[in-house]
């Protein structure tokens, strides 16, 4: 069978660019393989980026669009399409025929994007099969099966569910019996299982030789993105990383995420390696054994790389002993989330520390030369302007850079899907407009 995994391509008013690498796509790829299989991957999401025009969509932002007042000017320049051209991906996808397609459509706000892909494969290879899977997916699993030409979903993680996919449609029988894998057919006890989660510590590594030189290259040099662990042990409201991962958290054993590391290195010539965790240290022991087993490797190298963890280091377990370990260990920056500076709100998102703590932290990275990037939700229900300013005025009397993260909503209903994206401003709340939310970010922007 000739299976063909696709990332799609990117339409948004930016990016971050260290964010190329399609991670569930390629473990899917390496369990594949170790089923005996020899999937292809066809990464949409390159580095290559066009203008193109403003969606009508988001037609509510014109007027902020080079507005007079540069406190309420959208601070974004253009809407962009961030990887191969459509064009590019419907020759490609022509003459590239396979039995089976994998689909990544990780977020909500870039549905549109997975769901032109699979358009444009059942337009040239209509017998072919088309799974999908990811966040979106896992969330709004009938809109899928209803709305658009795709046969499966797959329901949270992917590997064990994709090589029991690939085996059945092989041997014949009924892939709605694998649990998490869902067809129009499936039940609805079926529709709300997941897939089996694989056993983490057994996984192999991520299929990066599938990926072309281009996709390791962001900020002029070599990243590579990789985990030690998946989900995360709190329970903020907020957030979604339970659709995929459950409701338990996995870490990988060290020394097996020392051994990845030295592979980036070694083959792909890491100059900086991105850890995409939820939750990178959930305890201060882990913190602790982790970065100074990465320390005594380094020791032992001619070469090592920088880290980063752009999802953030959540603080509930650390305390001033970890950054300086973080600095010696490679990483130069703590990412690091307040949420809001009211307790009160905090309280309510079952946020698992307070303001102290995270003073408390980034003062101690600060002293340990990290450059501090402090984030904050801008516009959750309930918020009002004086609980942001306080917010903001906490935060920047640490003198770290302040990082707006504009509130957006995924369980919204389908017609403001494309909208619910940080860079759009949608959410406008009684106690905030938009002219609200753009100003309070185009404050924290100031200082850098």
């Amino acid at each position: 069978m000739k299976i063909l995994l696709v990332n799609p391509p990117v339409e948004d008013f930016y990016i971050t660019g260290i964010r190329r690498q399609p991670l569930g796509l390629l473990y899917i790829a390496s369990s594949l393989r170790e089923a005996g299989y020899n999937p292809e991957l066809l990464n949409c999401h390159t580095g290559k980026k066009q203008v193109v025009d403003l969606p009508s969509e988001f037609s509510y932002l014109k007027e902020y669009i080079d507005h007079p007042d540069p406190q309420i000017r959208f601070p974004f320049k253009n809407y962009t399409h961030y990887g191969m051209s459509w064009q590019e991906i419907e020759a490609r996808i022509k003459n590239n025929p396979s039995d089976l397609y994998f689909i990544s459509s990780l977020f909500t706000t870039y549905y549109q994007e997975a769901e032109k892909l699979i358009s444009i494969i059942k337009k040239y290879h209509k017998n072919a099969i088309v799974a999908v899977g990811g966040y979106h997916p896992s969330l709004h699993t009938d809109y899928y099966l209803n709305k658009t030409e795709v046969d499966y979903v797959i329901k949270g993680e992917g590997e064990i569910g994709a090589v029991r996919l690939v085996q059945l449609l092989e041997k014949g029988g009924e892939p709605e019996s694998i649990p998490g894998i869902v067809s129009a057919k499936s039940s609805d006890e079926q529709k709300i299982s997941m897939t089996d989660a694989p056993d983490i510590k057994n996984l192999p590594f991520p299929a990066r030789d599938l990926l072309l030189h281009r996709d390791f290259r962001a900020y002029r040099k070599n990243f590579v993105s990789m985990i030690s662990s998946r989900g995360c042990p709190n329970r903020c409201e907020f957030c979604t990383g339970r659709t995929i991962w459950g409701n338990r958290y996995r870490s990988r054993e060290i020394e097996d995420v020392l051994n990845e590391i030295m592979q980036c290195c070694e083959n792909y010539g890491a100059d900086i390696i991105n850890f995409e965790d939820d939750n990178l240290f959930p305890t201060k022991k882990y913190a602790q054994q982790m970065l100074a087993a990465i320390i005594e490797m380094k020791e032992k190298m001619n070469f090592f790389p920088e880290f980063t963890a752009m999802n953030g280091i959540s603080l509930e377990n650390l305390d001033e002993e970890i950054p300086p370990l973080m600095k010696l260990a490679g990483f130069n920056e703590l990412n690091i989330s307040l949420v809001t500076q009211s307790a009160e709100v905090q309280s309510v998102n079952r946020r698992p520390f307070d303001s102290a703590r995270f003073r408390s932290i980034a003062e101690s990275a600060k002293k340990s030369g990290l450059n501090v990037r402090g984030y904050f939700i801008l516009g959750m229900p309930g918020q009002d302007k004086k609980e942001i300013e306080d917010t903001i005025t906490f935060m920047k009397g640490m003198k770290i850079q302040v990082f707006p993260s504009v509130f957006y909503n995924v369980f919204s209903s389908e017609r403001e899907w494309k909208m619910q994206r940080s860079s759009a401003f949608f959410n406008e709340s009684p106690e905030l407009s938009r002219s609200d939310l753009i100003r309070f970010f185009n404050i924290c922007g100031r200082d850098h």
